[in-house]
């Protein structure tokens, strides 16, 4: 073996046993087999090379020599990792190992994850270590080389390379046969039957009038709601408006379609006109007046009411009922704005005592009547009928309801605490200029307000007293904590148990000792 190192020229003339003697799967007569075939044409060697077996050891025999010859040179460890073709060109020539394997036995139980390449007494520095990580494809346990398993991954990439250009042949010759068939003309059934079948198909190939009406009919006919909208859209857009309506008119099915794909993508200025043009006027005056209170500026919102005032309610005899309640918006929204400018300023520069006590949580913009009643109720209640801001002339104006006037004048003032107002509010004149405490709602409902805003005792005493049905009399005075009306009403109604059970709960009140004075007065009478 010492005449590989000196001779340079044999070391070029490499041959590599692609097979690792130390896998599980090779037996030691397998192995010795390939030991044998190996050839190793060591110029300073007289004999071949053997195997003797001794004992349980087997050594390798080289002529007449017993001496274990070195061949550690045989195994190369495999790297940890797998270089690139690229940096295997420039590996540097392994070293020969300074240890010797004594035998084939203490040669297998070598680390697994290291491989023993077999060569001939030649090998030169340009040898490359075989990778033992890849399986083979034949199943083997045998390795892999490099060039393998680059050529297994060109494999791979090539199927598929070819199974996507045969992908792209086929979308191009779909590609061709689509644009052949644009312009060729199909029986209108065909067409139908491939649109409801999700297949490709096209309608520009349809230019006569009577071709799209064909299609059009055959689709109102199958009942299919996307090919009638797909038909009605590629006839308006290929023939004159006039004409477009006049076939729409006949078709009531495909108006109905055209229309809901108009709402559904918001073309309202179409619809509207649309819906006009069919005669179904009232329609379209509320889609117009839909969009008009959609619009978010107050000025432009009135500015719209106004045209859709002029153009749909007042022109049409059958919506000259509703032209009114139109008028009354925007009256309102006139209304709002003046108060909505001054109100901003007072609140702003705190003129106003009520802004201060009870500041505003909005704009009064945009609100509805009653709400812009209970507001001017608040702040503006004192001002005169001819002010915009008058409680009393938004009444008069949209017509509100005495007793919902009532209800809303009274909430906003308890709100305020402004009990003398409730009482002028509540005060009617009677016969020979008499006065009287008159309610339109029912002074069970005044109590109740008055209660929800926490009047005080006397006040709601005042209103309870007024109250006519005993019965609910009772369950106000003991809802509201009015202990003299429960007496009151308890006596009224001659219930002595009654009054003995609120005696014995209100022991140490003035409200109990009234209760003890009555039940120890002789001249009542009880059930």
């Amino acid at each position: 073996m010492d005449g590989d190192d000196n001779d340079g020229d044999d070391c070029r003339d490499t041959r590599i046993n692609r097979r690792n003697i130390f896998d599980d799967d090779v037996s030691c007569e397998a192995a010795k087999k390939i030991i044998r075939s190996a050839k190793l044409d060591d110029e300073d060697s007289d004999g071949d090379m053997e195997f003797l077996d001794l004992g349980s050891e087997t050594s390798v025999r080289y002529g007449n020599s017993r001496a274990a010859p070195d061949i550690s040179s045989l195994a190369t460890p495999v790297p940890s990792s797998i270089p690139s073709p690229a940096n295997l060109r420039t590996l540097p020539s392994v070293p020969e190992p300074k240890h010797a394997f004594g035998s084939f036995q203490k040669a297998a139980s070598h680390v697994r994850s290291h491989s023993l390449t077999l060569t001939s007494h030649k090998a030169g520095a340009e040898a490359f270590p075989k990778v033992n990580m890849v399986t083979s494809p034949s199943g083997s346990s045998g390795s892999l080389t490099i060039e393998e398993v680059v050529g297994m991954g060109k494999r791979v990439g090539s199927m598929d390379m070819e199974q996507m250009q045969q992908e792209i042949n086929q979308l191009r010759k779909q590609l061709l046969s689509a644009k052949r068939e644009r312009w060729t003309k199909m029986p209108p059934e065909l067409t139908l039957r491939r649109f409801m079948k999700g297949e490709p198909y096209s309608l520009e190939c349809y230019r006569a009038l009577g071709d799209k009406l064909s299609f059009l009919d055959q689709a109102v006919s199958r009942m299919d709601g996307n090919a009638i909208t797909a038909a009605v859209l590629h006839l308006r857009n290929t023939v004159k408006r006039s004409l477009f309506q006049q076939e729409l008119l006949s078709r009531p099915v495909a108006a109905n379609h055209y229309l809901a794909y108009l709402r559904g993508h918001f073309e309202f200025p179409e619809l509207v006109d649309t819906l006009s043009m069919l005669g179904r006027t009232e329609e379209a005056a509320m889609v117009k007046y839909k969009l008009a209170c959609g619009t978010g500026d107050t000025s432009t919102k009135v500015s719209m009411l106004k045209s859709c005032l002029r153009a749909h309610f007042e022109g049409d005899p059958t919506l000259s009922s509703d032209a009114g309640f139109v008028r009354e918006h925007i009256d309102l929204l006139e209304r709002q704005r003046p108060i909505e400018d001054s109100d901003s300023r007072a609140e702003k520069e705190a003129k106003n005592r009520m802004f201060v006590e009870f500041p505003r949580r909005r704009s009064l913009l945009n609100m509805p009547v009653t709400t812009t009643l209970f507001y001017c109720c608040l702040y503006h209640y004192h001002l005169q009928e001819n002010n915009f801001a008058s409680p009393l002339a938004i009444k008069k104006r949209h017509d509100v309801p005495e007793r919902q006037y009532i209800w809303t004048a009274l909430s906003a003032r308890a709100k305020a605490r402004g009990w003398t107002d409730i009482e002028q509010l509540l005060t009617a004149k009677g016969w020979f200029g008499g006065k009287k405490m008159k309610a339109a709602i029912g002074f069970d409902k005044v109590v109740e307000i008055l209660h929800k805003f926490q009047a005080p005792v006397d006040i709601l005493t005042k209103y309870l007293e007024l109250v006519d049905d005993l019965d609910t009399k009772l369950t106000l005075s003991r809802k509201t904590g009015c202990k003299k009306v429960t007496i009151e009403t308890l006596v009224k109604l001659k219930d002595r148990a009654g009054v003995e059970e609120f005696s014995r709960r209100n022991a140490a009140t003035l409200e109990g000792d009234y209760a003890r004075r009555v039940l120890r007065d002789e001249a009542m009478r009880w059930k």
